[in-house]
């Protein structure tokens, strides 16, 4: 089957166990029914059994899948053996896989004219790419033996709609968060944020309520916390007009840090951004309200991305850490109910559907 890729997709090659975290950490594995009856009955060896037996587990109040493959006291998949590999894919091989860990960082879709494919930016192998990519994203359409696992059907915008919204934030004649304005302007109008001066400037009040529920996550609890402190904020509340304009200051204070740390961050986070939108199928929505809620979750995660960074740029010396603040950044954004909660918190703040009109 043809699908659409991102140019680097043919680069990509998964690290096995060589990976400093590896992408069974952090969260239970979701796998469907049949793949759960096939595990439980699959022959295989007594300590393969054993583990299994264990590790599988009904998850009824999942919206992901029929059961889980429990990770251990350490967060680890149950199924890891020390050296990183899976314990299932070494006896039985690759197509033992559930689904999700056969294709994973991969995610396929079927569109309107063929498929699409791309990877997440919550492998480190992927950012590892990404942070030597230079020139913009292209994508290309290449043959692939992968069956679609979700469908993107027809939708009531164009899918001109993503291709446009790509080059509008790939706009290097713009800096980052003036192409954020742009891409609101082509989304819903001119007006449409004429109350604001800056639209991240509404996602930063509600960054200390974000960053405190995700503070006990696995992947980026220390990363939460260590920000908080930076940002000296203290509980979860919003922040105000007049809280936003300290906030404000103290991120612009370190925005001059980050240029000499990281002369070509804006590019790094260019194709970060991208890539979630392609992996996302960005703007391909339904209704009105949902692309409202694509263009919420996308500036807030901009924003949760940068604060956090700049709060901890202190614990963030290497490329390896970075690849490993960035990935574990996005295990939450792209696997969690992050965008939901993101949402939430904006409309039960603020009035946006009467402030976001359609052109």
């Amino acid at each position: 089957m043809k699908y659409v890729v991102p140019e680097y997709y043919k680069q990509f090659k998964c690290k096995c166990g060589e990976c400093r975290q590896s992408c069974c950490y952090g969260w239970p594995v979701s796998i469907s029914k049949m793949e759960y009856y096939r595990l439980l009955g699959i022959s295989c060896s007594k300590k393969l059994r054993i583990k299994l037996d264990c590790a599988l587990k009904i998850s009824p109040e999942s919206n992901e899948g029929f059961a889980q493959i429990s990770a251990d006291w350490n967060g680890n998949c149950s199924l890891q053996q020390e050296d990183g590999l899976c314990s299932l894919q070494t006896e039985l091989g690759e197509n033992s896989l559930p689904n999700v860990c056969r294709l994973y960082p991969r995610h396929t879709k079927r569109q309107k004219d063929g498929g699409a494919c791309s990877c997440s930016n919550s492998c480190e192998a992927v950012v590892d790419i990404l942070i030597q990519m230079h020139e913009p994203m292209q994508f290309e359409t290449i043959e692939l033996s992968l069956d679609p696992l979700f469908l993107a059907g027809p939708t009531t915008h164009s899918y001109n709609y993503i291709t446009e919204a790509i080059l509008i934030l790939q706009d290097r004649n713009l800096p980052l968060t003036q192409r954020f304005i742009s891409l609101s302007n082509f989304l819903f109008g001119s007006e449409s944020y004429s109350w604001i001066t800056n639209p991240l400037s509404i996602a930063f009040r509600i960054l200390p309520t974000l960053m405190s529920h995700f503070e006990t996550s696995i992947s980026i609890s220390e990363y939460c916390i260590t920000s908080l402190d930076y940002l000296r904020l203290n509980g979860p509340q919003p922040l105000y007009a007049e809280t936003t304009d300290t906030v404000m200051k103290r991120y612009l204070a370190v925005s001059d840090t980050l240029d000499e740390l990281l002369p070509n961050w804006q590019v790094l986070f260019e194709q970060l951004i991208v890539n979630h939108m392609f992996y996302n199928h960005f703007s391909l929505v339904e209704s009105h309200e949902n692309l409202q809620d694509d263009f919420l979750s996308l500036i807030t995660m901009y924003s949760f991305l940068i604060f956090n960074l700049l709060g901890n740029l202190s614990v963030i010396n290497t490329s390896e850490q970075l690849v490993d603040y960035l990935s574990s950044m996005f295990r939450v954004i792209e696997h969690s109910n992050f965008r939901a909660v993101a949402i939430k918190l904006y409309r039960n703040n603020f009035s946006i559907d009467s402030e976001i009109s359609v052109s």
